[in-house]
């Protein structure tokens, strides 16, 4: 019995021997950072690994490198904010005679075509209507339709803008007040269209015609605008303010402007009936 745990004690220190004969060097030290276990085994340092916060990159995975602003997606972000709409601009003001009524409108001998009736007042403002009939401009041309022959009517489309006493005609040729097939005035054959059966004027087309109607080489053919409407007629052209005035409207009611008189804008009542008279507002 002595003789076998004498064998049973010898084989447990021949293992325990054993044990302890392995190599530590082996194992790898828990508290030693896997970095600094890694040996390249060339004397170089390890690598490292970048830190992308440090070198223009994100820590965010999600954002991409490089571009830290986010791009904008149109009409994609309800916060976004709306420019401002352009402000509206304001229609100039001009001297004009001021009314109350139609009757203030009427300047001078009234006519057929020129009385209460063929006005209106409109914010203080006078607005011509043109002829209101065709009796109007039997009274008007009367005399001329008795020497030749040429009748006028309400032209409700007329070349100014509105309606206005023109002849009747079937062709353009019943338009020209000068001889058959004339082309040399300034308000013949050519100056001229028959349109639904009224002469419309078409304007002036040279200096030259201008020159022959009016016998002086001062006028000159140059587009003028009549209620909304432009046509060139014949004219003196100016060369500055004062070549514009008149009786009614003086040099400071105007500046010359490519050779015409063009209607300076005002601002107020006062300077109005300053420089004109007191019947005439800024509107």
């Amino acid at each position: 019995m002595k003789k076998v745990l004498f064998l049973l004690s010898f084989l447990l220190v021949f293992i325990v021997s054993c044990g302890d004969g392995s190599d530590s060097s082996k194992h790898n030290d828990p508290e030693t950072p896997a970095a600094d276990q890694a040996d390249p085994g060339d004397g170089s340092e390890p690598s490292e690994t970048p830190d992308t916060a440090e070198n223009g990159g994100s820590s965010d995975p999600t954002t991409p490198a490089g571009d830290t602003e986010p791009s904008e997606t149109p009409g994609g972000n309800d916060d976004t904010m709306e420019e401002d709409p352009a402000p509206e601009t304001q229609a100039e003001r001009f001297c004009q005679y001021a009314c109350t009524t139609a009757s203030d409108c009427v300047q001078g001998s009234a006519s057929a075509i020129n009385d209460e009736d063929n006005y209106k007042c409109e914010n203080r403002k006078c607005v011509y209507l043109g002829c209101l009939s065709d009796a109007e401009c039997d009274e008007i041309y009367g005399a001329v339709t008795a020497a030749t022959g040429r009748v006028y009517r309400c032209n409700k489309n007329g070349a100014y803008g509105y309606p206005e006493c023109t002849p009747v005609c079937s062709n353009a040729e019943d338009c020209n007040l000068y001889g058959e097939g004339s082309t040399q005035y300034a308000y013949d054959l050519d100056n001229n269209k028959c349109e639904n059966g009224f002469c419309v004027y078409t304007g002036c087309n040279s200096d030259a015609e201008c020159e022959v109607s009016t016998y002086s080489s001062d006028y000159k053919c140059i587009e003028q605008d009549y209620s909304g409407k432009t046509l060139k007629i014949c004219i003196i052209p100016c060369k500055t303010a004062a070549d514009c005035a008149n009786s009614v409207y003086p040099e400071e009611y105007y500046e010359c402007r490519n050779s015409q008189c063009i209607a300076k804008s005002c601002e107020s009542d006062e300077w109005c009936a300053e420089n004109i008279n007191s019947n005439f507002s800024c509107l």
